[in-house]
């Protein structure tokens, strides 16, 4: 009887033992499982709720990025599309060039012509910020018309707009398209800027090109005589005058060169011309008194 019995009594040993090791850790047994506790729970919708307010408040403060981001996009999109463009402007400059009478419609070439001689025309009467603007709308048409160029860096010259002035006849000497006009203005520049090496020789090149132009050996003869050159000068000046013979201001650049060359021969020679040619009387006098000197000072020697 007692041996049946031990089984069971086994049993309850077991679940009595069972019971307080449970009743000893039922403290940490609890926290395995958040859920039962009360305080435990708040605590945890507590984080939730504050992480929510973080992700949203930090899905506020990247708003203005994400904005600046499709921005940048677009600007990006846009750029891509203003180089595209500027890339066919450049193929189409180069179709211009190859044929620019094909490019051109009649249309186009009547206008520009209209704005070249209206631009002309302004820069003659001293309307600079007018003749600028038909020089530019000119070059708006074509980016290569030389005569465009070369008005703008007439009026930059006469306005004393120096850095402007060279930046555009440079840009004239990589096209390859200059003249005597273009290197006059150079030399202008340069003599302007103190370089004299430099202003001779563009006055060379001028005259070079210019060979028909009476106005370049003038020139020359004019910068010659401000570097106090007379003998230099007088070869150019009387070069001036066999262009143009009838010139009165031609021939007393002649007798000013062989004044300052100190050649009594030649300025008695080009004195008796320009009394021929002249009306300005005191013009006259001041000239004649410089060749009387000129002649005493050699009879003197």
């Amino acid at each position: 009887m007692l041996l049946s019995l031990l089984p069971f009594l086994g049993a309850a040993v077991c679940l009595g033992l069972a019971f307080s090791v449970v009743k000893k850790h039922w403290s940490e047994i609890r926290l395995l499982d958040p859920d039962s506790v009360k305080e435990e729970r708040q605590r945890r919708k507590r984080l939730e709720m504050i992480h929510r307010r973080f992700d949203r408040i930090r899905a506020e403060q990247l708003l203005p990025f994400r904005r600046i981001g499709r921005a940048i996009g677009l600007g990006a999109s846009a750029f891509q599309k203003r180089l595209q463009d500027r890339v066919q402007g450049f193929e189409a400059t180069y179709r211009a060039v190859k044929n620019p009478f094909t490019a051109i419609a009649p249309t186009t070439r009547d206008r520009i012509k209209t704005l070249l001689s209206e631009g002309r025309s302004l820069a003659r009467d001293l309307k600079f910020a007018d003749a600028e603007r038909r020089y530019l709308e000119i070059l708006a048409l074509d980016t290569r018309h030389v005569d465009a160029y070369k008005g703008l860096g007439m009026i930059y010259l006469k306005q004393k707009l120096y850095p402007q002035a060279r930046e555009t006849f440079e840009f004239l000497l990589k096209l390859k398209k200059t003249d005597d006009a273009v290197y006059a203005g150079l030399a202008e520049i340069s003599e302007a800027e103190g370089d004299l090496v430099k202003a001779e020789m563009h006055r060379e090149k001028a005259v070079e090109l210019g060979a028909r132009q009476p106005q370049r050996y003038a020139e020359l003869a004019e910068f010659l005589l401000r570097q106090n050159r007379g003998a230099e000068a007088l070869v150019s000046a009387e070069k001036v005058v066999e262009r143009e013979p009838g010139s009165a201001r031609y021939i007393e650049l002649a007798l000013e060169a062989a004044l300052a060359a100190k050649d009594t021969k030649r300025a008695r020679y080009w004195y008796d011309r320009y009394r021929l040619t002249t009306e300005d009387q005191q013009r006259f006098q001041a000239l004649r008194e410089k060749v009387e000197r000129l002649e005493g000072e050699e009879k003197k020697r």
